[in-house]
């Protein structure tokens, strides 16, 4: 509940900045994160923000981390 608690705080928090992709560390092997963030990402509140993920590049950390697309901020949002 708390990892989710910050992976929320965490995306809304770029979201508001401006942020268009951002890197979420998950861990690689069988841990547990791996499996729960693509799932919290797409779900609300996080889906409303979330346009795309995709598995990171080797250097920023390949299976163990998400780039994280965000949607453009609209004006007056």
């Amino acid at each position: 509940a708390r990892a989710e608690s910050r992976l929320t705080k965490f995306i809304e928090t770029a979201a508001n900045e401006g942020a268009r992709c951002v890197l979420v560390i998950t861990g690689k092997g069988a841990g547990i994160l791996r499996g729960y963030v693509p799932e919290w990402l797409k779900r609300p509140p996080l889906s409303g923000l979330v346009l795309a993920l995709a598995e990171a590049r080797p250097i920023d950390g390949g299976g163990g981390a998400l780039y994280v697309l965000l949607r453009r901020k609209r004006s007056g949002q």
